[in-house]
Protein backbone atom coordinates (compact mmCIF):
# COMPACT_ATOMS: atom_id res chain seq x y z
CA UNK A 1 0.00 0.00 0.00
CA UNK A 2 2.67 2.61 0.78
CA UNK A 3 4.02 2.33 -2.78
CA UNK A 4 0.66 2.13 -4.60
CA UNK A 5 0.92 5.66 -5.98
CA UNK A 6 4.48 5.01 -7.21
CA UNK A 7 3.80 1.84 -9.21
CA UNK A 8 4.45 1.71 -12.95
CA UNK A 9 2.57 -1.56 -13.43
CA UNK A 10 1.08 -4.50 -11.55
CA UNK A 11 2.80 -5.64 -8.37
CA UNK A 12 3.54 -9.37 -8.22
CA UNK A 13 2.88 -11.03 -4.88
CA UNK A 14 4.02 -14.56 -3.99
CA UNK A 15 2.25 -15.85 -0.89
CA UNK A 16 3.10 -18.90 1.21
CA UNK A 17 0.55 -19.96 3.82
CA UNK A 18 0.37 -22.62 6.46
CA UNK A 19 -2.24 -25.27 5.77
CA UNK A 20 -4.65 -23.82 8.35
CA UNK A 21 -5.30 -21.13 5.73
CA UNK A 22 -6.16 -23.64 3.03
CA UNK A 23 -9.77 -24.21 4.04
CA UNK A 24 -11.61 -26.72 6.21
CA UNK A 25 -12.79 -29.04 3.46
CA UNK A 26 -10.29 -31.93 3.29
CA UNK A 27 -8.13 -31.80 0.21
CA UNK A 28 -4.52 -31.68 -1.02
CA UNK A 29 -4.00 -28.10 0.25
CA UNK A 30 -4.58 -29.06 3.89
CA UNK A 31 -3.39 -32.66 3.87
CA UNK A 32 -0.20 -32.80 6.01
CA UNK A 33 0.90 -36.03 4.29
CA UNK A 34 0.62 -34.43 0.83
CA UNK A 35 2.39 -31.30 2.04
CA UNK A 36 5.35 -33.10 3.64
CA UNK A 37 8.49 -31.97 1.80
CA UNK A 38 6.23 -30.13 -0.62
CA UNK A 39 4.77 -26.74 -1.53
CA UNK A 40 1.52 -26.57 -3.48
CA UNK A 41 0.74 -23.61 -5.72
CA UNK A 42 -2.99 -23.07 -6.21
CA UNK A 43 -5.40 -20.49 -7.66
CA UNK A 44 -2.77 -19.43 -10.18
CA UNK A 45 -5.02 -16.62 -11.41
CA UNK A 46 -8.09 -14.93 -10.04
CA UNK A 47 -7.72 -15.80 -6.33
CA UNK A 48 -10.25 -13.87 -4.22
CA UNK A 49 -7.50 -12.05 -2.33
CA UNK A 50 -6.15 -10.71 -5.63
CA UNK A 51 -9.40 -8.82 -6.30
CA UNK A 52 -9.45 -7.68 -2.67
CA UNK A 53 -5.91 -6.27 -2.95
CA UNK A 54 -6.72 -4.50 -6.20
CA UNK A 55 -9.82 -2.92 -4.67
CA UNK A 56 -8.05 -1.67 -1.56
CA UNK A 57 -4.90 -0.49 -3.33
CA UNK A 58 -6.56 0.99 -6.38
CA UNK A 59 -3.75 -0.67 -8.34
CA UNK A 60 -3.22 -3.89 -10.27
CA UNK A 61 -1.82 -6.85 -8.33
CA UNK A 62 -0.92 -10.35 -9.47
CA UNK A 63 -1.15 -12.78 -6.54
CA UNK A 64 0.05 -16.38 -6.53
CA UNK A 65 -0.81 -18.27 -3.32
CA UNK A 66 1.00 -21.42 -2.17
CA UNK A 67 0.51 -23.67 0.83
CA UNK A 68 3.19 -25.55 2.77
CA UNK A 69 3.48 -28.09 5.60
CA UNK A 70 3.53 -25.66 8.52
CA UNK A 71 0.21 -25.11 10.32
CA UNK A 72 -0.10 -21.35 10.81
CA UNK A 73 1.46 -18.26 9.38
CA UNK A 74 1.73 -16.42 6.11
CA UNK A 75 4.63 -14.78 4.35
CA UNK A 76 4.39 -12.79 1.14
CA UNK A 77 7.07 -11.36 -1.09
CA UNK A 78 5.95 -8.44 -3.24
CA UNK A 79 7.79 -7.19 -6.31
CA UNK A 80 6.70 -3.63 -7.02
CA UNK A 81 7.63 -2.04 -10.37
CA UNK A 82 8.26 1.64 -9.69
CA UNK A 83 7.75 4.65 -11.94
CA UNK A 84 11.03 6.09 -10.63
CA UNK A 85 13.97 4.39 -8.92
CA UNK A 86 14.14 4.26 -5.12
CA UNK A 87 16.95 2.93 -2.96
CA UNK A 88 16.25 0.17 -0.46
CA UNK A 89 16.79 2.72 2.33
CA UNK A 90 14.25 5.07 0.74
CA UNK A 91 11.71 2.24 0.42
CA UNK A 92 12.22 1.30 4.07
CA UNK A 93 11.89 4.94 5.17
CA UNK A 94 8.71 5.27 3.12
CA UNK A 95 7.22 2.21 4.87
CA UNK A 96 8.40 3.38 8.30
CA UNK A 97 6.67 6.72 7.77
CA UNK A 98 3.49 5.13 6.39
CA UNK A 99 3.16 2.75 9.35
CA UNK A 100 4.59 4.96 12.11
CA UNK A 101 1.20 5.29 13.81
CA UNK A 102 -0.01 1.76 13.13
CA UNK A 103 0.23 -0.23 16.39
CA UNK A 104 -0.18 -3.60 14.67
CA UNK A 105 2.49 -3.15 11.99
CA UNK A 106 6.20 -3.46 12.77
CA UNK A 107 8.69 -2.30 10.16
CA UNK A 108 11.93 -4.29 10.40
CA UNK A 109 15.25 -4.11 8.60
CA UNK A 110 15.62 -7.87 8.26
CA UNK A 111 13.55 -10.18 6.06
CA UNK A 112 10.67 -11.45 8.20
CA UNK A 113 10.18 -15.19 8.35
CA UNK A 114 7.02 -17.22 9.00
CA UNK A 115 7.91 -17.55 12.69
CA UNK A 116 8.23 -13.75 13.06
CA UNK A 117 4.52 -13.35 12.32
CA UNK A 118 3.24 -16.36 14.24
CA UNK A 119 1.43 -15.71 17.50
CA UNK A 120 1.16 -11.93 17.08
CA UNK A 121 -1.87 -9.78 16.31
CA UNK A 122 -0.09 -7.70 13.71
CA UNK A 123 2.23 -7.88 10.74
CA UNK A 124 6.00 -7.61 10.32
CA UNK A 125 7.15 -5.86 7.14
CA UNK A 126 10.80 -5.84 6.14
CA UNK A 127 13.54 -7.16 3.91
CA UNK A 128 13.42 -4.03 1.77
CA UNK A 129 15.42 -4.30 -1.42
CA UNK A 130 15.74 -2.27 -4.59
CA UNK A 131 16.71 -3.76 -7.91
CA UNK A 132 19.27 -1.43 -9.53
CA UNK A 133 18.51 -0.43 -13.08
CA UNK A 134 14.99 -1.89 -12.95
CA UNK A 135 13.11 0.60 -10.76
CA UNK A 136 11.71 -2.31 -8.74
CA UNK A 137 11.33 -2.69 -4.99
CA UNK A 138 10.95 -5.96 -3.09
CA UNK A 139 9.13 -6.10 0.24
CA UNK A 140 8.38 -9.07 2.53
CA UNK A 141 5.57 -9.33 5.09
CA UNK A 142 4.85 -12.04 7.65
CA UNK A 143 1.75 -12.46 9.77
CA UNK A 144 -0.29 -15.07 11.58
CA UNK A 145 -3.15 -16.08 9.29
CA UNK A 146 -5.23 -17.17 12.30
CA UNK A 147 -4.71 -13.91 14.19
CA UNK A 148 -4.04 -10.89 11.99
CA UNK A 149 -5.36 -12.80 9.02
CA UNK A 150 -8.63 -13.71 10.74
CA UNK A 151 -9.54 -13.37 14.45
CA UNK A 152 -7.46 -10.30 15.41
CA UNK A 153 -8.48 -8.59 12.19
CA UNK A 154 -12.14 -9.19 13.04
CA UNK A 155 -11.67 -7.71 16.54
CA UNK A 156 -9.78 -4.74 15.09
CA UNK A 157 -12.54 -4.09 12.53
CA UNK A 158 -15.28 -4.35 15.19
CA UNK A 159 -13.38 -1.92 17.39
CA UNK A 160 -13.14 0.58 14.54
CA UNK A 161 -16.78 0.12 13.53
CA UNK A 162 -18.00 0.60 17.12
CA UNK A 163 -15.75 3.58 17.86
CA UNK A 164 -13.41 1.82 20.29
CA UNK A 165 -9.66 2.14 20.37
CA UNK A 166 -8.37 0.01 17.46
CA UNK A 167 -6.35 -2.32 19.68
CA UNK A 168 -8.91 -2.89 22.44
CA UNK A 169 -8.63 -6.56 23.41
CA UNK A 170 -5.51 -7.04 21.29
CA UNK A 171 -1.87 -6.99 22.25
CA UNK A 172 0.51 -5.22 19.89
Amino acid sequence: APLADRLSGPASVFGLSGFSGAGTTPGPRNDPARLTDNVLPYALAGHGHEAEMRRHLGAAVNFTPHVAAFFRGLVVTAHAPLAAPMSADAVRAHYAQAYADEPLVRVADEVPEIRDGQGINGAVVGGFAAVPGESRAVIVCALDNLLKGAAAQAVQNLNLALGFEETTGLSA
